[in-house]
């Protein structure tokens, strides 16, 4: 069983919304929505930087955090008489509880057909020496995962200070093979591990995108034995393979 990894957009707003509820240990009927509003638009901002397509539902859903937020800075004149006023977030929260309801619902699908996957299987090989593959037990790794890791890295290393202009060579096809040279010394590496001979946010951001285009391509693949826990890389038997430096 293949290794999945979603690199081209979230499922959808209300997952990255309820992604930041369930973080952030956040009541779902007090959101704090100046707090989840920063939070999802940084997520954007973010996404931007790393050239990754966003659909129009987020850019919606920026749009309607913003209109709450707005709603619930600004008196209601309505409420002079001391009647009481609709929430701003309520639309939001039956949407958030619809969501969440239906996806949990879909989670439970997802884990009958797996379970009946591994106990029921159409063909039963007579081999007992037959070795079962390690990542059929590893949750999958996601795009929520890798990006606040790619938000960690970029915080935990220093603002760079110039006093004079100066040009930085690096490409990711160098990243590429400086990631396979630190595989070929060892077998299995932790990003945090990989991130420490970095020197600055640059080498950083260059080097994430050489992770993501090498998963791409099958050279490497990423695993995590649980959710928050570190990310680590493998090389791949079989995807492209790239010339280490000598």
């Amino acid at each position: 069983m293949s290794y999945n990894i979603k690199l081209d957009v979230f499922e959808g707003p209300l997952d990255l919304l309820l992604f930041f509820i369930k973080r952030d240990e956040i009541n779902i009927y007090d959101i704090p929505i100046a707090h989840v509003t920063s939070e999802f638009l940084d997520y954007i901002h973010m996404a931007q930087q790393m050239n990754i397509h966003l659909a129009g539902e987020f850019l919606e859903m920026a749009g309607i955090l913003m209109r709450i937020k707005s709603k619930m800075l600004l008196p209601d004149k309505n409420n002079q008489d001391g009647e009481d006023v609709e929430d701003p977030r309520t639309d939001l929260v039956n949407m958030l509880l619809e969501y969440r309801k239906y996806r949990e619902i879909s989670k439970q699908f997802e884990n009958r057909e797996k379970f009946a996957a591994r106990h029921y299987p159409a063909k039963v090989e007579n081999n007992s020496d037959r070795e079962y593959d390690p990542d059929l037990f590893l949750s999958e790794v996601t795009l929520f995962e890798l990006s606040s890791l790619f938000k960690k890295l970029l915080q935990n290393k220093p603002e760079p200070q110039y006093y004079e202009i100066e040009k930085i060579d690096i490409s990711i096809q160098e990243q590429r093979i400086y990631i396979m040279n630190r595989l070929e010394e060892k077998k299995r590496i932790g990003f945090w591990e990989l991130s420490k001979d970095l020197d600055n946010k640059l080498e950083v951001i260059v080097t994430f995108l050489a992770i993501l285009e090498m998963v791409k391509v099958n050279t490497i693949k990423l695993q995590q034995n649980d959710v928050f826990e570190e990310i680590y890389l493998e090389k791949r038997d079989g995807g492209e393979q790239i010339a280490p430096r000598a």
